[in-house]
């Protein structure tokens, strides 16, 4: 996952934590092809809130956190999700920070590698 993603080495953390809890979503021999997840909490295991891992993605600013001209959305990295009261991780390549947010869009075809290509293309042109 840490390969695929091109994230740096100071990820395995993450990376283990979102191994893990897709793992946990799998369905195994052990238990009979049941699901730990579900036989651990006794619920339905849902999988629509998976998303690749280290993909680009989109967190919305509230409106009262911005000025006018302000952007609407910062860009992120997937890490790893919450329960619906926590949301999603994510990692802010611009503010070095993590985040929990529910108000995200993702973009799953791109990794930080293709942003950095992307970064190095857009400005190509100016001759810097």
């Amino acid at each position: 996952m840490l390969s695929h993603a091109k994230l740096l080495r100071s990820f395995w953390g993450e990376t283990i934590c979102a191994a893990i809890q897709v793992i946990n979503l799998s369905p195994t021999i052990v238990l009979e092809g049941g699901v730990p997840e579900e036989v651990w909490s006794r619920n339905d295991v849902f999988y629509k809130h998976l998303r690749v891992f280290g993909c680009r993605a989109f967190v919305h600013i509230p409106k009262d956190e911005r000025s006018k001209l302000d952007n609407k959305s910062n860009q992120y990295l997937y890490l790893s999700f919450g329960d619906e009261k926590f949301g999603y991780k994510l990692y802010g390549p611009v503010s070095k920070k993590i985040v929990r947010s529910r108000d995200v869009v993702f973009i799953e075809k791109q990794i930080i590698g293709d942003l950095r290509k992307e970064l190095e293309t857009q400005y190509d042109h100016l001759g810097f």
